[in-house]
């Protein structure tokens, strides 16, 4: 019974380090590409092009991007360094000609974009663009102006139900108390008349949510995929591997702590989201990055630069690399120093994976075949896109699918599979013992 446990242990902690090395990738993609704030951008345009379809015009179609560009850019919005960096000394006209090069400044404008943002806050700059920019200005008036369907409907039946009430010239028993009844509706009535803007801004960034955690779980999918055809990971040949060799089942049930140990290190507190949910547009679906991570990224960065006056800790609740980058900016930080810890935390989560794959290959699993298979006389392109499609036999591919399937649970899935078998074990150990 215990043999047959530690297999499965022996298979999930190989599964919760290659998932690992997955979310190490995704956390990546998402700080390069800037998915946080793109997605953001995505969801101000949107909303703009359906509350307020006359700010495009045939002379300026792309007015609700330019809008939202505007807002989510600006420095009194956006928190992060490249929405200023523009005014920095030398550096600020080097960023204006990188932002001409079509995918360095398609980067660099998603770095630009705030991660969050409230109604007030998109209110306020809706009218101060309306104020300033008379080409938009009628469009955008006329969207602050309006007012919600919803609280307009509520208010003409408050207003059908107060019409025909007459004071009596004896007050009935009970009669105060449904006049309180009345001015309490009134009252809540007032409190939800919002305008159009703010009543379709919560649901607006729910879509945003939705969209980002869709646009994180494909990358994941696209990794799992990449990753166990790029490797060949055989499932069925490892499962057989792990039971059939007691050396490599023990060495992997071995590591199960160390391995727990990572992830708890690269998978973020889920009760930790970077945003509040009801007035801030960052998504609570982001993929933070864990506080271990961003800890020794800013200790990276302080050695790198002695003298930036870098503080020692992060404070608590900050769980992204752009939010670090804001803190620092608050501390005085130069921005020259804050745009290096992008690469710090970076550097960090590789180095995270390349530990992950020294970990299986000590206990005897080898991720990346050395040396490649192929024929070496081939050319690099034609060798590795021709053994990602040579399969020994159909089961070898079989086993190759099922294995890009189950990574495609991702580590939190595992996470909790590993643990839980542990837990078994002890348990099942513990009545071993006894029955002995």
């Amino acid at each position: 019974m215990l043999e047959k446990l530690d297999t499965l242990i022996a298979f999930a902690v190989v599964m919760l380090a290659v998932s690992l090395i997955i979310t190490i990738f995704t956390q990546i993609i998402s700080t390069v590409l800037g998915l946080r704030g793109s997605n953001l951008f995505w969801g101000i345009e949107t909303l703009l092009k359906e509350l307020a379809p006359g700010l495009s015009t045939k002379d300026n179609p792309d007015a609700p991007r330019k809008v939202a560009e505007y807002i989510l850019t600006h420095p009194l919005i956006s928190d992060s360094m490249f929405a200023r960096i523009e005014d920095v000394w030398l550096i600020g006209p080097v960023v204006k000609v990188l932002m001409q090069v079509p995918l360095i400044g398609w980067v660099i404008m998603r770095w630009r974009c705030a991660t969050a943002i409230g109604p007030d806050e998109l209110a306020r700059m809706l009218d101060r663009l309306a104020a300033a920019d008379p080409a938009v200005s009628t469009a955008l008036k006329d969207l602050l102006a309006a007012a919600d369907p919803e609280a307009e409907r509520r208010a003409k039946l408050l207003n059908e139900a107060l019409a025909p009430f007459v004071p009596p010239a004896t007050p009935a028993p009970g009669y105060t108390v449904q006049v309180d009844k009345i001015l309490d509706q009134a009252a809540e009535s007032a409190r939800q008349s919002v305008g159009k803007l703010e009543a379709w801004f919560n649901s607006s960034m729910d879509r945003v949510s939705q969209r980002f955690a869709i646009q994180m779980r494909l990358w994941t999918v696209v990794f799992a995929f990449c990753l166990a055809f790029g490797v060949h990971l055989d499932s069925l040949g490892l499962f057989e591997q792990i039971s059939t060799n007691s050396a490599v089942r023990s060495a992997l049930v071995g590591i199960r702590g160390d391995v727990l140990g990572e992830a708890k290190a690269i998978i973020p507190p889920a009760a930790a989201p970077s945003a509040t949910p009801a007035t801030a547009a960052a998504p609570a679906t982001d993929a933070p990055v864990s506080a271990e991570v961003l800890q020794g990224a800013l200790t990276a960065l302080k050695t790198s630069a002695p003298s930036a006056a870098i503080p020692d800790k992060i404070d608590v609740g900050i769980a992204t690399v752009k939010e670090v980058e804001t803190w620092l900016q608050g501390k005085g930080v130069p921005a020259e120093t804050v745009g290096k810890y992008r690469g710090f935390v970076i550097s960090a989560l590789v180095k995270r994976a390349d530990d992950i794959d020294k970990q299986l290959q000590k206990a005897g699993v080898d991720l990346v075949p050395s040396p490649y298979p192929g024929d070496p006389k081939q050319g690099w392109p034609y060798r590795v896109v021709h053994e990602l499609f040579q399969f020994n036999n159909n089961r070898n591919f079989l086993g190759i699918l099922l294995t890009a399937a189950f990574l495609s649970l991702g580590a939190p899935f595992w996470y909790n599979a590993l643990k839980n078998l542990s837990n078994l074990r002890s348990t099942v150990a513990n009545k071993q013992d006894q029955a002995a």
